[in-house]
C-alpha cells in the first residue's frame, strides 16, 4: 500500500506475454518516495525495462498486465481510459530512455522536440515557450542554450543528446522519473555529469526517479534503495549501503562478485612488436559554403605512436571522439592515413593495394562494439561464422568449414544447433561470442576489440573478457582493446595508452598509468569511474 511518502506504488503488478500465456514479471511490488532515487538491478530478460513501460503504460501489443495496480495517491494508472493516462505522461510521469539517438526525432530541432511536451501540456507559447526551452536547457547543463535549442540531435555529442532527453523529461515538472539505462554506452566522465544531474535534480524538484542499470558501480554511487530483479521477480530490495555491506541472495552475491578486480595487474610482456604505429595521422577535411569547399580539417588521429607484441593486450582508453576507433579502422585498412608508418610483423601494410592486403585481412581481424548491425539478420550464424573463411580461402572443403564452425561455437561455449539460428534468435552476450568466433575462423594474429563489452550485462561481460583472456593464452592472439570503461582495464590490458583529441597524451604499464597517471586527463577519467566498493 502506498504512503505520503511515495510517489509511484506499483502493487502485485504482472506481465503477461499474450501469445503464450508466460508471465515475464511476476507479482512484483514497488515503492517510489519523493527525492529518492530507486535502482532497479538485473541481467537482460529479468524483467526490468517491461516493469517500467508497465509503469507508464506503454507495454507493446505483445505483452499486457495481467494483474496489479499503479497507484499515484488514490488513482490506479492501470484503471483510467487511456484519453486521461496520456494527460499524465509527460506531465507527472516521464522517461529517459536507453538510447537518445533512436528517441529523439532526427528531422526535427532540439526546441521542437523539447517544446512538444510543453505545447501538449501547458499554454505557454512564443516568447514564453522558448524562454522556458532556454532554462530547461540551462538547468540540464547544455552550454549556450539559445544558440542550440536549433541544432539537430546529429550536432550534439551523445552526453549532450541524453541532457536534451532529460530536459524533454522534466519540461513539465512530472513528480515520477523513470531512467532506462540513461548511460549505458556513455564515457566515464559524462557517466558521472548525468548521473550527478539526475541526483541533483531529484533532491532539488524532490523527484521519485526509477533508475534501471545493470552497472553496480552506477547503483553504489547514484542510488538511495535497490530492488534486484531475477526471472520477472524482485527477490531483494535494501538501502544501498545494506545491501552492498551484506546482500541476502546468492544471485546478488554473484552481480557484484562479476565486477572486475582493481587489485589486480598484468605484467608487461618483454617481445619484439608485432604491431607498429609510427606518427600515424587521419585528417577529414571540413566543407562548407555554396561549393563545398574545404574550409577546415579534423584531425582524428593526430601523430600517433604505438606497439603491440604478439601475446599481448594494448588497451585504448579515452572519450568519444578522441580516435580511438578511428585509429583501429585506419590499422585495419578501413580509412586512409594522411601519413604515418603501420608495420604489421616488419611489413609496412598502410598504403598497400586491395590485392596486397588481402593477405593480412585474415591475420589482422575485428570485433564491433555492436554486434547485431555487425552482423547479416538474414545470415544463420553458422554462415556467418564460415564468411570469412570461404572469402578468405582458409577452409575449402564445406564439409571442414561446417566442422570449424562446430568447434569454433564450442570455443565459445555456445550450442551446435546456434550454427542454424539466426541474430535476431540470441542474446546480446551470445551475438558478442559469434562475433569472437567469427574473428577466431581464419585463426588471426591480430584482434582489435572494438568497444565489444560497452552494452554487456556485469555478469555477461565477465564471461566475455574471461572467454576473451583464455583464447588470448591458447592461441597467443594480440589485442588492441578499444574502450572507455577503465574498470575492466586492470585485469585485461598489459599496457594502457590513454588518447585525447587524436592524441595519445600517456601510455605504460597497467599499473603504472592506473595507479600513479601523470596526465591530468587519465587522472580525471579515474576520478569519474564509478566504484562499487567505494
Amino acid at each position: 500500500m502506498n504512503t505520503e511518502a511515495d510517489t509511484l506504488t506499483l502493487e502485485g503488478l504482472s506481465v503477461i506475454l499474450t501469445e503464450t500465456a508466460e508471465a515475464l514479471v511476476k507479482d512484483v511490488a514497488i515503492h517510489l518516495r519523493a527525492g529518492e532515487i530507486f535502482a532497479l538491478v538485473g541481467e537482460s530478460g529479468s524483467g526490468k525495462s517491461i516493469t517500467s513501460l508497465a509503469g507508464m503504460r506503454l507495454l507493446p501489443e505483445a505483452l499486457h498486465i495481467g494483474s496489479g495496480r499503479a497507484l499515484m495517491g488514490a488513482t490506479d494508472l492501470f484503471a483510467l481510459p487511456e484519453a486521461r493516462m496520456q494527460t499524465i505522461r509527460g506531465r507527472r510521469m516521464a522517461m529517459i530512455f536507453q538510447n537518445p539517438m533512436s528517441a529523439l526525432n532526427p528531422v526535427k530541432t532540439v526546441f521542437r522536440q523539447v517544446a512538444e511536451t510543453l505545447r501538449l501540456h501547458t499554454k505557454l507559447r512564443g516568447a514564453a515557450l522558448r524562454d522556458r526551452v532556454t532554462s530547461l536547457l540551462e538547468e540540464v547543463g547544455i552550454p549556450d542554450p539559445r544558440q542550440r535549442m536549433d541544432f539537430y540531435p546529429h550536432q550534439l555529442s551523445g552526453g549532450q543528446q541524453q541532457r536534451i532527453m532529460i530536459a524533454m523529461a522534466l519540461a513539465c515538472e512530472p513528480e515520477v522519473l523513470i531512467a532506462d539505462e540513461p548511460t549505458t554506452a556513455l564515457d566515464v566522465t559524462i557517466q558521472k555529469q548525468v548521473l550527478e544531474l539526475i541526483q541533483k535534480l531529484a533532491r532539488s524538484r524532490r523527484l521519485a526517479v526509477l533508475l534501471i542499470t545493470h552497472d553496480m558501480g552506477v547503483v553504489r554511487q547514484s542510488a538511495d534503495r535497490v530492488g534486484v530483479m531475477y526471472r520477472g521477480r524482485i527477490i531483494e530490495e535494501a538501502s544501498v549501503a545494506a545491501f552492498f555491506a551484506a546482500p541476502k541472495e546468492a544471485y546478488s552475491r554473484r552481480l557484484i562478485d562479476a565486477l572486475p578486480r582493481q587489485d589486480t595487474y598484468r605484467a608487461p610482456i618483454q617481445a619484439p612488436p608485432l604491431l607498429s604505429v609510427t606518427e600515424l595521422r587521419v585528417h577529414f577535411p571540413v566543407r562548407g559554403g555554396l561549393l563545398r569547399r574545404v574550409q577546415d580539417v579534423t584531425r582524428a588521429v593526430n601523430g600517433v605512436s604505438l606497439t603491440l607484441a604478439r601475446g599481448e593486450t594494448f588497451a585504448l582508453v579515452g572519450e568519444s571522439g578522441s580516435g580511438k576507433s578511428t585509429l583501429g579502422r585506419a590499422i585495419l585498412g578501413l580509412e586512409h592515413a594522411s601519413s604515418g608508418e603501420i608495420h604489421f610483423d616488419g611489413t609496412r601494410i598502410d598504403g598497400l593495394a586491395h590485392k596486397a592486403r588481402q593477405a593480412y585481412r585474415r591475420r589482422i581481424q575485428v570485433i564491433f562494439q555492436n554486434p547485431y548491425s555487425s552482423m547479416n539478420p538474414r545470415m544463420a550464424i553458422g554462415a556467418i561464422i564460415a564468411e570469412g573463411m570461404l572469402s578468405l580461402g582458409v577452409e575449402t572443403s564445406e564439409h571442414r568449414r561446417e566442422a570449424r564452425v562446430a568447434s569454433l561455437l564450442e570455443r565459445v561455449r555456445l550450442p551446435a544447433d546456434c550454427a542454424r539460428r539466426y541474430p535476431h534468435e540470441l542474446s546480446g552476450g551470445q551475438l558478442q561470442r559469434v562475433a569472437i568466433a567469427r574473428a577466431l575462423a581464419v585463426e588471426p594474429e591480430l584482434i582489435i576489440c572494438d568497444e565489444p563489452t560497452s552494452a554487456l550485462d556485469v555478469s555477461i561481460r565477465a564471461d566475455v573478457l574471461d572467454l576473451l583472456a583464455e583464447l588470448q593464452r591458447e592461441d597467443d592472439v594480440a589485442m588492441l582493446f578499444i574502450t572507455h570503461d577503465l574498470s575492466i582495464v586492470p585485469g585485461l590490458a598489459h599496457r594502457v595508452g590513454v588518447m585525447r583529441n587524436g592524441e595519445l597524451v600517456e601510455t605504460g604499464s597497467t599499473e603504472q598509468i592506473l595507479g600513479a597517471p601523470e596526465h591530468p586527463y587519465t587522472q580525471a577519467l579515474l576520478a569519474a569511474v564509478p566504484r562499487a566498493g567505494d
